[in-house]
Order: C-alpha cells, then structure tokens, then sequence
C-alpha cells in the first residue's frame, strides 16, 4: 500500500513539474517561434499590398534598376510538363544485329544438319523412317539434345526435323529452311525492331540515334515491337510455305528466340533531352529599363503589370541580399516574437494564473501554430481564388475565448491576425478583415451558456468578414464579381469556424484536461449524479451547498473572479458527506446524535475523512481537477476544533493533533479562497440565535481575521482590498436569507390595542373615528 501511493506521489510529483516547470515554458516558446518561423515567405517580402484587377494608390513606380520580367510561375511550369511529354524518347539503333542473328542461325541449322546425317547413318535403311523416334529417344538419354544450341528444341522439333531430312531431300530442305528464316530476319530488321512494347508510348516521333553525331527523328509507327514482328513473321513463313501451318509453326519457333531488338531505349541519353526541352522553355517576357515606369498611380493593375511587380520584388530581393537565408531566418524569427509580443505581456501582467499552467500555454501554442499552418498552405498552394479567407482566424478566436476568456481571446486574435498578414507577404486586407471577424466571433461567445451557442456566431462572422470586403472592394475599386467571390469563400469559414470550434473543444478537453465555463455550466445542473445523490442521501448538505453557491459565486463577481467555478466547487465541496450523512448536524433529525456514542478522535476521523471520500467519489465521476481541487481546500489545514477542545477536557497531557487537522492542501486561488470563508461562515450563520446584520458582520469579521492568523489564506492571491468586498458580499446575502420576520398580532393583541387607543384619546380629547378627526382639522383650518 505504501508502495503504491509512493508511487502515485512520485507520478503527481513528475505532472507539477511539466504543469510548471520553467524549462517546459521556454521549450513551448522556442519551438512556437521557430516552426512559425519556418513557414514564413523565403526570398522576398512585400512592400506592396496589389492584386489583379486592383487599382494601385501608391505614388508612380519607377524601376531604380533594370530587371527581366518573370512569367507566371504556374505557366511555366505547366509549358515545362508539356514540354517534358512531347520531348521524343530516345533510341539506339544497333547495325550488326541483324549480322548477329543470321550468323546464330547458320551456326544452328548446319548443328542440326550435322545430327540428322549422323542419325542417317546410324539408322537401318530400311525402315528409316520408323527408328527415328528412337533415335530421338537415345538423343535425350546420351545427352546430345542439350549441346549448346543458340535454340533449345524439344522432342517433338527434333522428331519433326528428323522426320523431314529423311522423306524430303534433306539437302534441298534444309537450304529452303534456311532461305527463309534469312528472308525474314531481314525483313524484321529493315523496318527496326524496337525493345519496348508500342502501348507505353506517349509519343508519335521516336529520336534514334545512329551514331555519336547523327540523330534522326521517325514515327513510331515504322518499327515493329515484339508483337508486331512475330505476326509479321508468322504470315510471312506461311506464305513461303505454301500455307503448312506445322512448318511454319516449326520455322517461328527456330527464329523467334534467336531475335534481338535492333532500336534500343536510351533512358539517360532521353533524361538529357527532357532536361533540355525544359530549359528551353521561357522563364522571361521581356526586361524593364532603368528609370522606367513600371506602374502608375490610379493604374489599373493588369495581369501583365502584376508580372513586373512580381518581378521587380524578386530582383529587388537578390540585389539587397535577401538570399542569405541565415540572416533571413533570423529575421523571420524576430518578426514572429515581435507579432506575438502583445499577448504574452498581457497574459504576464494580468493572466499570471495561464502562464504558470504549461498545459494551457501548450493549447495556445498549438491554436496559434494550426492557424498559422493554413496560412501558410494558402500562400503557397497553386489556386486561383482568394483561398486567404478560408483561414481559420474566427475558430482560433473562439477557442481562446471560451477556454480562457474574452479578453486573452482578443489580444491573442490581434496578433494572430498580424501573423496571418505576415505569412501571406504583408496582406494588409485579410489582416483587417481577421481582427474584425474574430472580435466579433470573440464577442458572441463571451457569456457563452452552452455549447449550440457557439453556431450563433456564424452571421457574426461572415458579416465581419464581409463588412471588410465591401469597404476594402470600394476603397481599390475592386470589380463586384471579386469582392462577391470573396464574400462566398468568406461565407465557407463563416459556416465551417462553429463546426470547428465546436469539434476542437472537446478535443481539447478531454486531452489536456481543461475545465471551460461550459464544462462548469454542464457541471452545475443538478441532474448530475453526484448533486442527485447528495440531495437525496445528505438533503441538509445539499441545501448547505446550493446557500454556499449563492455566497461564492457573488463574492467571486464582485472581486472579478471566476464566478462560475466559485460555485461549481461550492457544489460539490461536501459530496463526501453522502456516504455518512448521519455523522454531519446538517443532516440529523431530532435530538439523537451519533457522535454521543464515538470518542472524539473516532468523531473527527468520521468528520475529517468526508474529504478523502469526496475526492475519491469525485475522481470516480470524472470531475475536473479545478472542481476537485475544491475539496481539500475548504478546509485546508484546520483543526475540528470541537472534537479537539472535547478531546482536551477528557484527556491529561499532550494531544496528538494531526489527529484533528485536515490533510487538505490551502486554497490556492481566489475561488478556493471564497468558498473555504463562504463554507465556515454560512455554517456558523445558521447558529445564531435571532441574527441581526452587526451580529452577522460581527461574525464574519470573526472568522475572516482567524483565517487570516491561521496562515489558511496564504497560498492565494486575495489581497485585504478583495477581502473587504468579499466580506461586504458576504453580509449582503446572509443578511437577506436573516432578515427579521414580522410577527403578526394576534386577536387578542389587536383588541388589548384597540382598548389602548380608546383610552389614549379620552385622556387626551381626541376624537375617536377618522370622520370626526378631519372635521376637527378643517374647523382648526378655517381660523
């Protein structure tokens, strides 16, 4: 046991340090800065903010030196890949082997014209014709059918040929035989027999090289391939064979293995040629002079000026050093601290609480990093339309709004949007219209109550986004048919941002573990199972709970605190009680009381232990550690003072008094802080007889300065200022569920009364209805 929760310890031990470790901090800033660094645009950086069709509002542009001016990018590419299809494959064409073929042939034949004379004369004469497969048979055993002939015949060929030599004149056959097969060599190799099959061509014309100097270019279509050749051939020996389809077969099968590809593919000799074929391809269209204008102000911008803005950026980019990527990269990296700056001082001043938490600073960094990697992809993708506003600035907004709050949320969108603009080449428009339609989309989730809410931003959103449009189409005199597509690809983000953020919030949930105000809000339905069961089984905990809630969640807003969380951890403080409900005086009836029968260490371990069972039931429902967290502060380390003085009156000498102190940690921040002084003051509320508002500020006094000497309040940040408002709070509610009841006379109370006022005005001569009264009054009034 003890093992085990040593080794628990140990892996709490190793999450505080990631959760807080400073090193963690700085590795999450360097590799944010660095990645972002990385994406952004190499070579050049744009002074200009100009787009097709745009009108130019800058002073006229002379070039302060001469420059060629660059085609499209995209143009050249694409006349690259077709010049690379259309380049001609090339080809060897090998002279002798056609020599080479016809010599295996000769070799072969007069091979087999030897073995048949030597079975001629080996056979009977009588009969020849009938030993011939016997001789064949001895040929196969005595190994002479596998010499090394260029063409392997089988039984059946030998049979065959055999059988010829002896019915026909061997002599005639054989030259007849081979007057063919050399017939049709030649023919094969007069046309070029190619090495690849025909169907992988892309190309008509094939370049074949004849020699180191000569190159000639041909169709494909006057070469045979392999497939061509042997139905060339087949038809070929047929006729020459008047139709003897056996000797014909017999002839393609002597001649087919023994052919060669004479036209054979050179794949580094066509490399070369591609290659050349692309450099040849025009990277220019002409060259802009020194001192000549490249565009004038009021000057529509036309594909062609566009082309030498472009280019007179890049040439610029060359001469003033900008290819040196070290110092540009240094550059990159400065520019991405200097864009990021604005939000990590403000989180450093105001937000102390998400700086010292590495797993929130880790969720900012990897928002701002998913954004600027969609920047990213949208300056470097190869597409037509304004892709830029499809950027995901309104999502990341969002987020940060309903992780953190509206104003990290804005700050960080400032900035997000400066970075956008920045990966985009200094696009001063989409830096606008991100700013505009991430505050308004911050703007829609600021008081967010549940999660469908967030899909109310969408008209927000698209409505930013398309405010800047217009204003931005009127201002550059943009034609209305691009400001419209602008507006539709806007409209796209507008509807997919929700989509996202709704996704990407539960992602990040459930993995970094993070309690939003909607998880909270989820959390404070009391059909939740545990506020079900502690209303059920610990009814008087549970009331005592929802009147804690009521006094920390205005305590909270009061001061500028999370009021949501006050009284979420208010709710569950106490959910440990439900297990033994009868051991709290909240929840006993009567005058009977269980701990009459325990002694005061077994009373304080039943009271004390409430707290270890509620973080166990607590972790066993999977609530948050921020509301966790709420359980062993409430107490802190405080004493069951009760227990401890009844155990002093019963016992002489030293008490032990770990025995009666809470194993809580303090409260660690102004919530924790709130609900411990809200939990100890309401309890103590409810025992005084008939409260009044000094004896409730009296009390609440009371038990804020003994806090306060407890050193119980030392590890969270409510400063006496906050104290004070706390503690106003405080009087104001306990003061309104106090107040005085009027006590309503009873019957005989009115008629003791009555008798009094008769009495009263005989003494003193008033008269005893209303009536007579005013006709007193205006007899007075007439003197």
């Amino acid at each position: 046991m003890t093992a085990q929760s040593d080794q628990h310890a140990e892996k709490r031990s190793v999450r505080e340090f990631l959760k807080s470790s400073m090193t963690v901090k700085i590795s999450i800033a360097v590799v944010l800065v660095l990645t972002i660094a990385v994406l952004f645009p190499r070579g050049l950086e744009y002074q200009y903010d100009y787009k097709e069709g745009a009108i130019w509002i800058q002073d006229d542009l002379i070039a302060p030196f001469s420059f060629s001016i660059y085609r499209e990018k995209s143009v050249v590419e694409e006349e690259k890949r077709e010049a690379a299809k259309n380049t001609p494959l090339s080809f060897d064409r090998i002279p002798q082997q056609e020599r080479v073929v016809i010599d295996s042939l000769d070799r072969m034949l007069m091979m087999m014209d030897d073995i048949a004379k030597r079975a001629m004369l080996s056979l009977p004469r009588r009969g020849q014709s009938r030993h011939i497969k016997a001789f064949v048979d001895s040929m196969n055993n005595s190994g002479m059918a596998d010499a090394p002939f260029p063409v392997r015949l089988s039984s059946r060929q030998w049979l065959y040929w055999l059988t010829q030599q002896v019915d026909r004149n061997a002599d005639q056959f054989s030259s007849r035989i081979r007057e063919v097969l050399a017939s049709g060599t030649k023919k094969v190799y007069q046309r070029g027999f190619l090495d690849k099959d025909k169907s992988s061509f892309q190309q008509d014309i094939l370049a074949i090289r004849i020699d180191s100097t000569t190159e000639v270019r041909q169709p494909v279509r006057e070469f045979f391939d392999a497939a061509q050749a042997a139905s060339m051939l087949k038809s070929y020996f047929g006729t020459q064979f008047n139709r003897d389809s056996v000797l014909t077969a017999f002839a393609s099968s002597l001649l087919f293995p023994l052919l060669e590809p004479d036209i054979v593919y050179n794949h580094e000799q066509t490399q070369f040629a591609i290659l050349a074929a692309m450099n040849n391809v025009m990277r220019t269209t002409g060259i802009v002079k020194e001192n000549e204008r490249i565009v004038s102000r009021h000057e529509r911008v036309t594909p062609e000026i566009k082309a030498k803005l472009d280019s007179y950026m890049h040439a610029k980019a060359e001469r003033t050093g900008d290819t040196n990527e070290l110092l540009q990269f240094v550059g990159r990296v400065g520019h991405t601290v200097a864009i990021l700056f604005l939000p990590v001082i403000y989180l450093s001043i105001f937000r102390k609480r998400i700086i010292t938490d590495n797993s929130r600073l880790l969720v900012i960094g990897i928002i701002i990093l998913l954004v600027a990697f969609i920047a990213y992809l949208t300056f470097t993708l190869q597409v037509s339309g304004p892709i830029q506003y499809l950027i995901i600035v309104p999502t990341a907004a969002m987020l940060l709004a309903v992780i953190f709050d509206s104003r990290v949320a804005f700050y960080s969108t400032v900035s997000i949007s400066l970075l956008v603009g920045a990966l985009r080449g200094n696009e001063y428009s989409i830096i606008l219209a991100s700013i505009v339609a991430g505050s308004l989309a911050v703007y829609t989730v600021r008081d967010i109550k549940n999660r469908t809410q967030i899909f109310r931003s969408l008209s927000f959103i698209f409505l930013g986004y398309a405010f800047v449009i217009l204003i931005n189409g009127l201002q550059r005199s943009i034609e209305p048919l691009a400001m419209a597509e602008e507006m539709a690809y806007a409209l796209i983000n507008s509807v997919l941002s929700p989509v996202f953020t709704f996704g990407l919030l539960i992602f990040f949930e459930k993995v970094f573990r993070i309690t939003t105000d909607l998880t909270l809000l989820e959390l404070s339905d009391f059909n939740h199972p545990l506020l079900r069961d502690l209303s059920s089984r610990a009814p008087g905990t549970f009331h005592h709970s929802i009147v804690m809630g009521t006094l920390a969640e205005a305590a909270a807003t009061s001061i500028g605190a999370n009021a949501t969380l006050a009284r979420v951890g208010a709710y569950y403080h106490d959910v440990g009680k439900m297990l033994e409900p009868e051991f709290f005086v909240e929840n006993q009836i009567g005058n009977q009381n269980v701990h009459d029968s325990l002694t005061p260490k077994e009373s304080a371990r039943k009271i004390i232990n409430h707290v270890v069972k509620g973080m166990e039931l607590a972790r066993e429902h999977n609530l948050p550690d921020r509301v966790i967290d709420f359980i062993p502060a409430h107490h802190g380390t405080t004493l069951v003072s009760y227990f401890y003085e009844k155990e002093k009156t019963h016992t002489e000498g030293e008490i032990d008094r770990t025995l009666f102190q809470y194993g809580g940690q303090k409260p660690y921040s102004k919530e924790t802080g709130i609900v411990m002084l809200a939990d100890t003051i309401e309890a103590a509320t409810r025992a005084i007889e008939e409260p009044t508002i000094d004896k409730i500020r009296e009390l609440i006094d009371r038990i804020v300065s003994k806090r306060l000497a407890d050193g119980e309040l030392e590890n969270c940040d409510l400063t006496f200022r906050e104290l004070t408002i706390v503690k106003h709070s405080f009087l104001n509610i306990l003061t309104g569920i106090h107040h005085s009841r009027i006590k309503y006379p009873s019957e005989e109370d009115a008629q003791a009364a009555k008798k009094l006022a008769d009495r009263t005005s005989k003494l003193l001569n008033l008269p005893s209805t209303t009536d007579a009264l005013l006709q007193r009054i205006k007899k007075l009034d007439s003197f």
